[in-house]
């Protein structure tokens, strides 16, 4: 792999998969929609910005000639949880975006495809305590909006393989990503900040699947270079409780953790005046209805067997604790934190190990 194009490079996932191929030696070429903020977050990383919108593939179809994978990390998520309804965005530019690249970079030479596709699109199935990549979720009736449009989007890579034979593409299906590098910030990006900032009044009751961005861009590099047609490979990371993951927070920042649970009816009736609040101001909102529904949903289906990327792409995990160490130090020198506000340094710290929270 000598020139790679990644989608999505001002993203989380996306400027950390920029980063890693060019301290490799690759020649990246980053599709932004903003080069003047790309520019400040990709200060000092040797990349060829291409200012482009998945919405209007054709402006920048020619600068995918002359590439030897496609990184495709965009998507649109953050904003389809902050109140209203998001459907037509999410189908625009997850589902046919998607389509639209594929064909585009095929038409432009390009061979080799990896998608970052989503944990969204598993679903446990009874009798087995771990979710691998085999038990994917139907699109008919799912009522999480992104949650469709991403199986929608995997199933454009899927019709892409049908189409061409000499097509190579491969998926990766990341879980609940943090770590530095988080401009947006992402849902779990801003978790990390309102911790920091003493803005959570409590405990949602809800597990995630935590893993390291830095992770999963490894992982999205293996898979170009091992893995198989048509493949995925689950990047889950760890299972854990909100509150196991709070506490995590307060061991690298001496930060207090919320104690009390935040009861379902409160977080649903929040949620509700938070709908009410986004239709009138056309603002978004902290939790919305959709939001509240999918975490009640899935609150216990974060068990994920990441272990064939484990064998097949050499995929490890860091431990959560230098994750968050890294986001907290990224945020804090960034502007996003007053690190006054962090009773230690985040710098050198031995974490004591996590209590389960049941």
């Amino acid at each position: 792999m000598k020139t790679a194009f990644v989608t999505g490079s001002t993203g989380l996932l996306g400027n950390n998969l920029v980063r890693l191929l060019t301290s490799r030696g690759v020649r990246v070429k980053a599709l932004v929609r903003s080069p003047e903020r790309a520019r400040k977050l990709l200060a000092g990383v040797p990349v060829e910005l291409v200012q482009g919108d998945l919405e209007y593939v054709a402006s920048f179809a020619p600068a995918l000639r002359d590439t030897d994978v496609l990184f495709h990390t965009a998507a649109y998520f953050r904003d389809s949880y902050k109140g209203g309804s998001h459907d037509a965005g999410l189908l625009r530019i997850n589902v046919g975006g998607t389509r639209d690249l594929l064909e585009a970079a095929y038409q432009q030479g390009v061979r080799r495809v990896v998608h970052t596709s989503s944990i969204a699109v598993l679903a446990p199935r009874p009798g087995h305590p771990l979710t691998d990549e085999t038990m994917r979720r139907e699109a008919q009736g799912e009522p999480d909006a992104y949650y469709r449009s991403k199986i929608l989007a995997d199933r454009e890579v899927d019709a892409a393989l049908e189409r061409h034979p000499d097509l190579q593409a491969s998926l990766v299906l990341p879980g609940f990503m943090n770590g530095p590098g988080d401009a947006g910030p992402t849902t779990a990006g801003q978790l990390v900040l309102d911790f920091l900032h003493g803005r959570l009044p409590g405990v949602i009751n809800t597990r995630f699947a935590y893993v390291d961005a830095r992770d999963v861009a490894a992982a999205l590099v293996a898979a170009a270079d091992k893995g198989l047609r048509g493949e995925r490979y689950l990047a889950a990371g760890r299972d854990l409780h909100v509150g196991e993951a709070l506490a995590v927070l307060s061991a690298v920042t001496g930060l207090p953790a919320p104690g009390r649970r935040v009861p379902d009816a409160l977080l649903g009736t929040l949620a509700l005046l938070n709908e009410a609040w986004a239709r009138l101001s056309r603002r978004p909102v902290l939790v919305s209805w959709q939001g509240f529904r999918t975490l009640r949903r899935e609150r216990t289906n974060t068990a994920f067997d990441s272990s064939k990327a484990e064998r097949a792409l050499g995929l490890r995990f860091r431990p959560l604790e230098e994750t968050f160490r890294d986001a907290v130090e990224w945020f804090a020198t960034h502007g996003y934190v007053d690190r006054a506000r962090l009773p230690r340094s985040v710098g050198s710290l031995a974490v004591p190990p996590v209590p389960r929270v049941s």
